[in-house]
Parts: C-alpha cells; sequence; structure tokens
C-alpha cells in the first residue's frame, strides 16, 4: 500500500523555505510580546486600510472594541505561514480571497463589523495583505472564516494540534517523542484513547481503497460518489488519494454553527460541484457530493482549505523534506511541545558567490558571480570588447558570452548553479520585500539580474515599498525602460501587478516613460486606466478596490504635468 501524499510537496517546501522569512517572524514577535499590534502588522507586510475612531464612528465603540481585540489576538506571521498558496510551482499567496478574522465566541450579528483580510490579486505581484473593517455577516459572499487557531497564538495552543488530528500526546504519522512513526505500524483500528490513530486508520484505508470505510474511520458518514464522478472531478479524486482529509469537518461545522447558526458546510473551491457537509436527523456527522445547486451553494459557508488539507507541515516532516527547529516556532510549540523552542534555525545569509564551469571555445572557463558583478574571468577585456562588437553586428553568442547574455535577460538557458542563484534572490525579494533585496545588494548580488522572463530587477518593484532602491538600481546601471518578453517595462509591471502609488511615482520621478507599448501595443498609461476602469470610479467604492485607482491618478497627473 502506499501511504497518501500532499501535492505538490516540494512546492510546499519552498513555501517554508522563503514565505515567511525568519526576520519577519522575529520582528512580529517582539512587536507581539511589546503589545504593539501596528508594528507587528507593519513587520508582517499588512496594510490596515481604516482608522479605529472610523468604526466606532460608523459601527458603534462596542464594535470598534471587538475589532481592536482581534487586531491584538492577530499574529500576521502565523496568518501568513497557514494561507493558502497559488502552487502550480509558484510559492505565492492564492489570489482574490477574503477572509474573515475574529476571536469572538458569541453568535455574531448581522449589525456586526469585523477584520477583513484580503490578499493580493495577482499570482506574481506584491505579497501585502491588506486589513479592513467590513460587515461580518455578508450575504452571497466569497468570504471565508479563517478559525483562529491559524492566526491567534492563544487559540493555536492546543486547538492545531486538534484540527490536525492529533493531541498532546503526539501527532498523526508521529510517535510521542516526535519520530515519524512509518506507515506499516499505523494501527487498523480507531483507539479512542488516541486521537492521532484516527488519521492513521484514515491513511490506511484510502491506500487500500476504501473511502467509505477510511471517512467512517474519520467519524463521518460519507454518501460514496457516483464511480463516473471520479474522472472528471477533482473534489472526488481529492477524497480518493487523501488528500482532503475529514478529521477537522466536525469541530470546524460546530463553531460556524454556533457563529452563524448554520447547519449546513460545503467543501471545495469549485461552484459546479462540491461536498456537502453537516448531521444527520441522529446527529451523526454526514457528507455527500453535490452537484451544482446555485440556491444551496450561496446560501452555505465554505470552509477554509487549512481545515481539511493534509498538514502541510506534517507531511513535510514525515518526508524529511522540513525539520522541526525549521517550524514557525509557535507552530512547532503546539504540535511538538518538547522540542527545542528559539525561531527558525536556517541561515538567512545567502553566500551569493557561484563558480560556474561553462564549455567555451572547446574548452572548460569558469564564469564568476561575487562582488556585485558577473565576471568572465576566462577572457581578457579585449576579448570582451571584441565579443561586444560582434554581437552588435549580429554574430552568434555562444560560451561565457551566452552566459552572460543569459543572466541579464536576453533569452538562452543559464546553467544550474546560477538559474538556483536566480530563484534564491527573486524569492527572497518577492517574500521579503524591500529589506530583502537591500541585504542582497549590500552582499554583493550583481543588479544587472535578470529573471527568466527578461525582466530586470526594477520589474519587481511591485514588490518593493521603498522609492530609494529604484535609484539604487538605476545607478548601478539597470536600464529604466527595459522590457521583459512580454514588451513590458518596469512601470507597466509595477501598475499592472499591485505595486503601490509610491512606487510608480518613484519610476516616473526615476524617469520611466509612460508611453512606451508593450508587446500589445498598450501603454503604462493605458494599463493604469484598463485597472482603474476595472473597480469603476464611484465614490462609494470600498477602500480596498482604490488602490489601482490612486495608481491611475498618480500616472495621469504626471502625464498631465511638465513630469513627462
Amino acid at each position: 500500500m502506499t501511504q497518501p501524499v500532499l501535492p505538490e510537496i516540494r512546492v510546499w517546501q519552498r513555501v517554508r523555505r522563503y514565505a515567511v522569512p525568519t526576520p519577519m517572524i522575529e520582528a512580529c514577535t517582539a512587536a507581539r510580546e511589546a503589545g504593539d499590534w501596528r508594528a507587528g502588522l507593519a513587520a508582517g507586510r499588512v496594510d490596515v486600510g481604516f482608522d479605529l475612531a472610523e468604526v466606532a464612528r460608523e459601527h458603534g465603540r462596542r464594535q470598534a472594541e471587538l475589532v481592536e481585540a482581534d487586531l491584538a489576538a492577530l499574529a500576521p506571521d502565523l496568518l501568513r505561514w497557514h494561507l493558502p498558496r497559488t502552487l502550480g510551482g509558484r510559492t505565492s499567496l492564492a489570489t482574490h480571497q477574503q477572509w474573515l478574522l475574529s476571536v469572538r465566541e458569541d453568535r455574531i450579528q448581522d449589525s456586526d463589523a469585523a477584520l477583513v483580510l484580503h490578499v493580493p490579486r495577482t499570482v506574481d505581484g506584491s505579497q501585502w495583505l491588506r486589513l479592513t473593517v467590513g460587515p461580518a455577516v455578508e450575504r452571497d459572499s466569497h468570504r471565508r472564516d479563517l478559525p483562529p487557531t491559524f492566526w491567534s497564538p492563544a487559540h493555536l495552543r492546543g486547538g492545531l494540534a486538534a484540527a490536525y488530528g492529533g493531541s498532546a500526546h503526539r501527532m498523526p504519522g508521529f510517535e510521542s517523542d516526535g519520530r515519524v512513526r512509518p506507515f506499516d505500524a499505523y494501527p487498523t483500528r480507531v483507539d479512542l484513547a488516541d486521537p492521532a490513530s484516527r488519521t492513521e486508520v484514515f491513511d490506511r484505508r484510502i491506500a487500500a481503497g476504501d473511502l467509505v470505510s477510511a471517512w467512517a474511520a474519520a467519524g463521518v458518514d460519507l454518501d460514496p460518489p457516483d464511480p463516473d464522478e471520479r474522472r472528471r472531478r477533482g473534489l472526488v479524486d481529492s477524497a480518493w488519494t487523501g488528500t482532503l482529509v475529514p478529521v477537522g469537518l466536525d469541530a470546524e461545522s460546530t463553531r460556524l454553527h454556533i457563529r452563524y447558526g448554520v447547519s449546513e458546510v460545503l467543501v471545495g473551491d469549485g461552484w459546479q460541484f462540491a461536498l456537502g457537509f453537516g448531521r444527520r436527523t441522529d446527529s451523526t456527522p454526514a457528507a455527500s457530493f453535490l452537484g451544482y445547486d446555485r440556491e444551496r451553494f450561496s446560501r452555505c459557508r465554505r470552509l477554509a482549505s487549512v481545515v481539511y488539507s493534509r498538514p502541510v507541515d506534517l507531511e513535510l516532516l514525515r518526508h524529511g523534506l522540513l525539520d522541526p527547529t525549521e517550524l514557525h516556532p509557535l507552530v512547532r510549540q503546539a504540535l511538538f511541545p518538547h522540542a527545542p523552542g528559539g525561531f527558525p534555525v536556517r541561515d538567512e545569509r545567502l553566500d551569493l558567490r557561484r563558480d560556474v564551469p561553462v564549455r567555451c571555445r572547446g574548452e572548460w572557463h569558469t564564469v564568476v558571480h561575487a562582488d556585485g558583478r558577473l565576471d568572465l574571468t576566462s577572457h581578457t577585456p579585449d576579448e570582451i570588447a571584441r565579443e561586444q562588437v560582434l554581437r552588435t553586428l549580429g554574430g552568434p553568442v555562444s560560451g561565457c558570452f551566452a552566459v552572460a547574455d543569459a543572466w541579464r535577460g536576453s533569452g538562452g538557458r543559464l546553467p544550474r548553479p546560477l538559474r538556483e542563484l536566480r530563484r534564491e534572490v527573486l524569492q527572497r525579494v518577492q517574500h521579503g520585500g524591500s529589506a530583502a533585496l537591500a541585504a542582497l545588494l549590500d552582499a554583493g548580488l550583481d543588479p544587472r539580474l535578470a529573471d527568466g522572463r527578461g525582466g530586470t530587477l526594477l520589474h519587481h518593484m511591485r514588490a518593493i515599498r521603498d522609492g530609494g532602491l529604484v535609484r539604487r538600481l538605476i545607478e548601478a546601471g539597470v536600464p529604466l525602460d527595459a522590457t521583459n518578453r512580454r514588451g513590458r517595462t518596469a512601470l507597466h509591471v509595477t501598475i499592472g501587478d499591485g505595486g503601490t502609488p509610491q512606487m510608480v511615482r518613484a519610476l516616473l520621478e526615476a524617469g520611466a516613460d509612460p508611453q512606451v507599448a508593450d508587446g500589445d501595443g498598450l501603454t503604462a498609461v493605458g494599463l493604469a486606466d484598463y485597472k482603474a476602469e476595472m473597480y469603476g470610479d464611484d465614490e462609494d467604492l470600498p477602500e480596498e478596490y482604490r488602490p489601482p485607482i490612486l495608481v491611475r491618478d498618480v500616472v495621469n497627473d504626471w502625464t498631465d504635468s511638465d513630469g513627462n
């Protein structure tokens, strides 16, 4: 039998490596211990789109106090750790989602206000999050309620182990001392005194191809799907392969029943197919696969995927792709209380030197990345100058010179050590922002590095909040209006992928040309107008939709003035 495994587990390994950097965890922890939720949100790269005084005026003082209590309970780094990811090879946050965040335990009323988290709108864009305040109950909304277990340290303790099917004694797939339990040692019957045994029996039965019996072991009466459904429904396939794990469904359904009064919840992201979960008349937890039902789908709340997906951290640990010391410290303490404490033990420093062997002119040469440049050490300055002349005349480029061109974005394949360095750099910039890029440049990164799409580091200003880095890159020789393989400049990408109005202005002030057309004939001005028109320009437009409007205004003000 083959034990069920988390899909894209290697991508999840990279998510854990880059998406929540240790400096972010350290800064968020310090702010939390100081009782400063504002500093914690800034450290966790979370924008706040409201003022508590305004919340009090609009919703009443009591609601403002409840929102502030939720802010005080929120650990932004822990939240980032558990948010869904795009995957498909990417480590970025899943897009176009809204999450309600509240630790209040009473029934939520229609008139209540609550924290709403907004994630990025583009898969390659800025990874900044945004908090607003909105109605706690919103009809026909795609918003989901994220259990406090996954973002509040007070609820994480005890709650996370239970959510993953474990207990204070041990986690599924692990012994009480934290060692991985071999699959062939999993029990065949559920031991009521050992909650972790439920998931282990579930896994054994899934591996044996017994779906209904597996769900019964998890305490859920599952109506078996039509055999034909498996061939065309991803959700059914997730159930058969064990990537959909039901051990936490009943507890979360009960929480939402207390909070909203709902009697049925939905599992799955699709709007044509879902899994309905509730209780039968005899109170037995039960689930069944549902075809499209517009009224039912709009009425029922959908569960956060983290509730029913295979636990990422346990899977990575079980496969030896993560060490317990690399877990978020709060997660480590919750899952393995006897493991050593402290921040993740991983070296955030990056050795940027690469000595790369390259076949050139029938010989093995060495290309070296170090000290802020890529050096063709096997060639004299005269040889390099002659090669540049030949290139301008349309001559072929090969060997060391082809590597240098690929490094700077002209196409071609980089040797593996340089590809890995490029990926490491871009991951750090995407998830670490301004501080990460500044640290890399200080450590000797060649600023003329280009990404795999031909974009320069200026094309990554969408992840940056420090306008001074624009000038620093330009002064280091990065061309401001260079285009990627879609014909887009850094200004295009910053506008299109969620860059801030301040960074758009920084590029314009540095001399970026807003009239350069991309490969589709669209200028930066046109792109800014297009993005703004997607949301309209109504004065009552919700605050979370206003950033594209602000970007459009910056670009239009610039082009209407003498600045361009």
